[in-house]
């Protein structure tokens, strides 16, 4: 998957249904994103990489973000969908953080609530022109556990399911969300659950698959 096809799958199939339910239970949040909403704000932070940053494909932007925030996670698909480079790299040509303990040296810092007012909510929602192909050799993501552009299409789960994440190391959380919304899945991302929990939600949100 490069960058165009990860762009046409966040806008693909019925975008009133949900694509990403996050929940953190450490701080008792959940936030469920519809097609159009997760797009919407790809599409705000790929506009803010492309028109503020003035961003090109292999660039790197370094998130100073939890892997498994939801902020992160939309952040990670709108960087890939400019062909950009996401990277725990000081030498990044962008950083993103959250308000939460942020990045002095931050370009942007977001805020840490739930849907709280944002600086992206000036942007545009809609999603920039697409950059042209991409090598799917290419590196998405640069550090310790390096992938490719390839490495977003390797994630199983039938098309248009709904696939919760309980095993998913956290730094690996947006390849695989990334992987899932390529084969149009829908998915739910848990932090700070339990066994039990894990159980629940797994079964109050009709999950077809679990990994």
């Amino acid at each position: 998957m490069n960058s165009d096809e990860l762009r046409a799958a966040l806008l693909a199939g019925d975008l009133s249904r949900p694509r990403l339910t996050w929940y953190d239970d450490g701080r008792a949040e959940r936030i469920d994103l519809s097609g159009k909403t997760l797009a919407n704000w790809v599409a705000k932070a790929a506009n803010w990489l492309e028109s503020e940053m003035a961003l090109t494909p292999g660039d790197l932007v370094r998130l100073d973000l939890p892997a498994d925030h939801w902020r992160a996670i939309y952040w990670t698909l709108a960087a890939w969908t400019r062909g950009l480079t996401v990277t725990a790299s000081t030498d990044a040509d962008a950083c993103v953080s959250l308000d939460a303990g942020a990045d002095p040296s931050a370009d942007l810092v977001e805020p840490a609530a739930a849907l709280a007012a944002s600086p992206l909510q000036a942007m545009p929602d809609v999603m920039p022109a697409p950059v042209g192909f991409v090598d799917e050799d290419q590196e998405a993501v640069a550090g310790t556990d390096p992938a490719t552009y390839a490495d977003l299409s390797t994630t199983v789960g039938q098309p248009g399911g709904r696939v919760l994440l309980a095993d998913v190391p956290t730094h690996r959380v947006p390849v695989v969300v990334a992987g899932l919304i390529g084969r149009g899945c829908s998915v739910v991302v848990l932090r700070d659950a339990d066994e039990q929990t894990r159980a629940d939600r797994s079964a109050s949100e009709a999950v077809d698959l679990v990994l």
